[in-house]
């Protein structure tokens, strides 16, 4: 085959000279004798498909329904013993999605891969190296914001030295602090990067998130950055106002996804089976009867239609008694016929369950808008109302969008149509929802809106932003039969392997591995 690459390139050249464009087709196409240029891209796109990035099967049907859906209380849980359990197994493929299957061992093989190359191959393929670590730095936020400090400096050695060795575990603060620099670095680069026209087509296919539109990538690595300083904003406050209010005050050097049109989404094609949102379709459905896609009487009832939310009809499907949740204060025989009975509402068909062509989501317009809308309010850096309403209003247009471009696959839901912009307003302007009140019962409602628009396609941001910030105020029921175990964890347990096989970097963290520590940016 490399023959064959070789001879047409040969044969290319040749009539390039003829024609005198040689020069041109260097500019237009990879030489394929250089045949590693193109493996460090095919490595990022392969670093893209991770299952904790598209959604898959797996996920939603372990970890979304079994941890942090759950403890984000988005999915109703009928009450049993150990609830607040999480499967130790699950956890464990959680993190070896980041590790030995994912993330980190796809990141360290770009990195050796781009380290053998020339240098002036380097310079064409450097793109594919700060991207990576785009996706890098995202996905390693998420795994300290569910288990705190990781190992992460000395992690991936066989893939990147090919030499194994026990990485430490690094404090999930400075973890924190390497992220939202290098993010900052990786803005400034993107800005400045010029790009050969090969390296272009071919980074327009490799990309298969943002095909190659580095403005959006800037979006997307700024709005991450805004996301994770607003996180550490309650414990190291100064730096967070400082950053912040100079991102803020220069969209020129620091765009942001400002729009629905600059989502950060990973659209599968609908067509392929293994590779669309058949993860929905099986993931959510798995255990109806115990912590399937049913609404919990607080989301479903006390926060949206007890104000007339539009997003509750492409949120859940009705039950037989309407638009009905689960309550945590019922027997456990009593929510179970009310499920068996078909009482209780589901999460939504038409835009979740059976649509084939919901996408992995990153970043929305939404979430930017009520970061910034906290900043606002707290800091006095703009119009907090402003950015509040754009939120609401993004949010609803987003998940409308939705259910309007769902693909089915032997099932038929009509589109919902998007409501009138009067029935937004008065939804906006309502006596739950307006922007009004203390500072704290507007960081309330700020809070509660950026839960509702994570729901279950980012229940991970869902979960970190609710022991952030405390709003919404959820309350669970105890589990008397688990004594320690009466309400969910704040952070998960580290997996047993870790103990193993890591021994003695464990031990140095074992004193913080409980469910009861909190990660170093929950101060509430």
């Amino acid at each position: 085959m490399k023959k064959l690459f070789i001879q047409a390139s040969c044969f290319l050249l040749l009539l390039a000279s003829i024609s005198s464009c040689s020069k041109k087709i260097e500019d237009d196409y990879i030489n394929p004798d250089n045949s590693t240029t193109g493996y460090v891209g095919k490595l990022f796109t392969y670093m893209l498909m991770n299952d904790r990035i598209r959604p898959t099967y797996w996920d939603y049907a372990t970890f979304v329904t079994g941890v942090t859906g759950k403890y984000s209380q988005f999915i109703g849980v009928t009450t049993k013993a150990q609830m607040y359990v999480p499967s130790i197994g699950y956890n464990l493929d959680r993190w070896n999605s980041y590790y030995t299957s994912g993330i980190v061992n796809q990141y360290r093989e770009i990195q050796k891969n781009f380290n053998t190359l020339a240098s002036t191959q380097q310079a064409e393929q450097i793109i594919y190296l700060q991207l990576a670590k785009v996706i890098y730095y995202d996905q390693t936020a998420q795994i300290v914001d569910l288990w705190g400090d990781i190992p992460f400096s000395e992690a991936g050695s066989l893939n990147s030295t090919n030499s194994l060795s026990y990485a430490k575990f690094d404090d999930a603060s400075a973890i924190y602090d390497t992220i939202i620099g290098g993010l900052k670095k990786i803005n400034t680069f993107l800005a400045s990067a010029t790009l050969s026209n090969a390296t272009k087509t071919d980074l327009s296919k490799q990309d298969i998130l943002l095909n190659g539109d580095l403005t959006k990538w800037r979006r997307y690595v700024n709005s991450l950055r805004l996301r994770l300083l607003m996180r550490i904003s309650n414990v190291n406050e100064s730096v967070a106002k400082t950053e912040v209010t100079a991102m803020l005050n220069d969209p020129a050097t620091y765009p942001l996804v400002d729009a629905n049109t600059n989502n950060i989404l990973l659209n599968m094609n609908p067509s392929v089976t293994s590779f669309s949102s058949e993860g929905l379709q099986a993931g959510i459905t798995d255990g109806a009867t115990s912590d399937g896609p049913i609404a919990t009487e607080y989301m479903l009832n006390t926060v949206m239609v007890a104000n007339s939310d539009p997003r509750t009809d492409v949120f859940w499907n009705p039950g037989v008694d309407g638009y009905k949740g689960l309550s945590s204060t019922l027997t456990t025989t009593e929510q179970e016929n009310l499920i068996a009975k078909g009482k209780l509402a589901t999460i939504d068909s038409g835009t979740f369950v059976m649509n084939r062509n919901v996408p992995g989501v990153l970043v929305t317009a939404a979430e930017v808008s009520f970061l910034k809308a906290e900043a606002y309010e707290r800091w006095s850096l703009g119009t907090a109302q402003t950015a509040y309403e754009a939120g609401i209003r993004q949010s609803i247009s987003f998940y409308y969008s939705l259910n309007q471009a769902a693909v089915f696959s032997g099932y038929t839901k009509a589109s919902v149509a998007t409501p009138a912009t009067a029935s937004i307003d008065a939804y906006i302007a309502g006596s739950g929802i307006a922007y009004s009140g203390t500072t704290a019962v507007k960081l309330q409602k700020i809070g509660t809106q950026k839960w509702l628009n994570f729901f279950i396609l980012q229940a991970g941001q869902a979960w970190a932003e609710v022991r952030r910030t405390g709003y919404p105020s959820l309350t669970f029921i105890n589990d008397p039969s688990f004594s320690s175990a009466l309400q969910p964890p704040v952070r998960l347990l580290y997996p047993t392997t870790e103990k193993s096989y890591n021994a003695a970097n464990y031990a140095k963290v074992a004193a913080k591995d409980t469910r009861d520590t909190k990660i170093f940016w929950d101060v509430n």
